[in-house]
């Protein structure tokens, strides 16, 4: 997966994705499967874009005791369908497409509404979603310097390491606190069920991408910063069944659903106004949508074909 995308390609086929979303488009709301001995769930996400004629789902699991066994915390694969049969025709990895078209995605959401002149990166987790955000962010402003927080602090400092072997400079903050309320461009990628930063610390002017939580009960980000913030949502229809950074404060009447501004498809359109001034916060929550996924895997199969990359496997044999 990774010898076949880019960061700067799958960018593009994600916010062309959100610019061409139709009617004749079938992307319902996932599945959630709950495994609850586990700690766990696995997520149905299929999708059918006409457009292009992409046919597929994605299986995708998420096991919050792996890291201790040495596991990725999320795991998954990804079909993809022949649109005018049916038949399979290529199966592939899904933590690598998740991870990557999950930051795409707040790509786009920081290239509509951050500060033209954002400089500081903050990002608070450093797993899968917090490495891509990295390159992500980078693809779409000028970072000059990255501030890290991570609650396990041993691996904040390999994050750390790892992008000053890249040359990119970037170091550790000592709280969650001390990153968002420096950042310009902030990306908040955990598995935090409960907020993880005062929102009054957050800086007039900052852009905000909260991508790790997606249960209706979880938040990684207050109420306060989110009735101080224009909100935006990849969809509608998916932050408002799943997202408890606006579920919560929603249901405790301190916003209405008036207070999301607008969803991606929306925004990238020019059907709704992004960022107006260089004082306002905006946050982009996002919850996942399978859009996402299906153009990334299209994308990813197309370059694969291209190169001769992969196995051939035949089902019927």
């Amino acid at each position: 997966m990774a010898s076949v995308l880019t960061m700067p390609d799958v960018i593009e086929a994600v916010e062309e994705g959100f610019r061409s979303v139709g009617e004749k488009d079938d992307v319902p709301v996932r599945l959630p499967v709950r495994v609850a001995d586990r700690s766990a769930v696995a997520l149905f996400m299929p999708a059918y874009l006409h457009g292009s004629r992409t046919l597929g789902a994605k299986v995708v699991s998420a096991f919050h005791d792996n890291p201790a066994r040495g596991l990725p915390m999320i795991t998954g694969f990804y079909v993809l369908c022949d649109a005018e049969t049916g038949r399979l025709i290529a199966l592939m990895d899904a933590t690598f497409l998740t991870g990557i078209r999950t930051a795409a995605a707040s790509a786009v959401a920081t290239k509509y509404l951050a500060r033209k002149d954002a400089r500081i990166l903050g990002i608070i987790g450093t797993g899968v979603q917090g490495r891509f955000h990295v390159d992500a962010i980078r693809a779409v402003r000028a970072i000059e310097e990255i501030v890290v927080y991570n609650r396990t602090v041993d691996r904040g400092r390999i994050f750390v390491e790892d992008l000053d072997s890249r040359g990119i400079s970037c170091r550790l903050a000592d709280t969650a606190a001390e990153c968002a309320a420096e950042a310009d461009v902030l990306a908040v990628c955990t598995s935090s069920k409960t907020p993880l930063f005062d929102g009054g610390l957050v800086r007039p002017g900052t852009h905000v991408n909260a991508v790790g939580v997606f249960t209706p009960d979880s938040q990684e980000l207050d109420s306060a910063l989110i009735r101080r913030a224009r909100v935006y949502v990849d969809t509608y229809e998916g932050a408002f069944e799943e997202a408890g950074d606006i579920i919560v404060p929603l249901r405790a009447g301190d916003i209405t659903r008036d207070h999301v501004r607008a969803e991606l498809t929306e925004l990238v359109t020019g059907r709704k106004d992004g960022r107006t001034g260089d004082g306002q916060i905006t946050v982009f929550k996002s919850v996942g949508y399978a859009m996402e996924d299906a153009v990334t895997a299209r994308l990813a199969y197309e370059r694969a074909e291209a190169a001769g990359a992969g196995a051939i496997f035949d089902l019927d044999a």
